[in-house]
């Protein structure tokens, strides 16, 4: 196949979680065609065998680094390889559900021509819908989200609540739905976008290079939407609700997004209204 015929690159980082990747891979060998699309894995240095396992599956292209770069900084490479005229990062913690995706993909950007980030449907284990969209977040988001005694005060709480956009119904909305920003979980995109603006931040290790590629795209005049012509389920466990050093590596780089363009509120859907 050449990189003219190729037409979705999915794109999954990991490290260190054989056996989410393996569950992912395997939900992806029917659904794929691998005629017209393929599927990438960068590993940020795993040593627990997913480099033996994926070997088993020879229709997955596998590069592994030398250590842990980050989640922006892998999937860079991983955009970098893609051959496809779409490109889909997808977390390896999910279990996809919908066939032939490229075609689904294909026939969006047809016919959005507008669009710079669509996220499609991720779901929870049981099936119920997960928040997986958002509204560019205020400063002082990251301390709503983490210190639960600060939503007694009612801006907190609102802010909070904005940002997850929990004042939207979903499931009676037009699809697909324009929004400011879509979780990195499963953000797709075409090869053109991804080469102006040179792919995510490589200095935002982990967090919020979603929102902020989404930020991008805003300023690029492209539209960022949702939609649920596929579905993905999304093992979703948050690594930064407690402080670690993780979370002090999200906290920087929500700090660096916010510096970098003058905070990201008011690129915010809301503030146009």
């Amino acid at each position: 196949m050449s990189e003219a015929d190729v037409r979705l690159s999915i794109i999954i980082i990991t490290w260190n979680e054989r056996d989410n990747l393996e569950r992912c891979l395997l939900s992806l060998m029917d659904k794929v065609d691998f005629e017209r699309d393929e599927v990438i894995v960068v590993d940020n240095g795993s040593r627990d065998g997913s480099a033996e396992f994926v070997a088993t599956l020879p229709r997955i292209q596998y590069f592994p680094l030398e250590h842990n770069h980050g989640v922006g900084p892998a999937r860079n490479r991983g955009l970098f390889l893609a051959r496809g005229k779409y490109c889909m990062t997808l977390d390896n913690d999910t279990i996809f559900l919908t066939a032939d995706p490229g075609a689904i993909v294909d026939e969006f950007f047809r016919t959005h021509p507008d669009a710079g980030v669509v996220g499609f449907q991720l779901l929870n284990v049981d099936r119920t819908r997960q928040d997986s969209t958002r509204r560019f977040p205020r400063f002082y988001q990251p301390i709503a989200a983490r210190i639960p005694a600060s939503r007694m005060l009612g801006f907190v709480r609102r802010e909070l609540e904005r940002h997850l956009m929990l004042d939207t119904r979903f499931d009676d909305s037009a699809d697909p739905m324009e929004v400011d920003y879509v979780l990195g979980a499963n953000q797709t995109f075409t090869k053109d976008v991804a080469a102006r603006l040179m792919g995510y931040d490589d200095r935002i290790f982990f967090g919020p290079e979603d929102a902020e590629f989404c930020v991008r795209t805003r300023k690029l005049g492209l539209r960022n939407y949702y939609s649920r012509k596929i579905s993905v389920v999304h093992d979703y466990k948050r690594r930064t609700r407690k402080f670690s050093r993780l979370t002090l590596k999200h906290l920087a780089g929500f700090a660096y997004m916010l510096r970098k363009h003058g905070g990201v509120y008011r690129y915010s859907l809301s503030e146009r209204r």
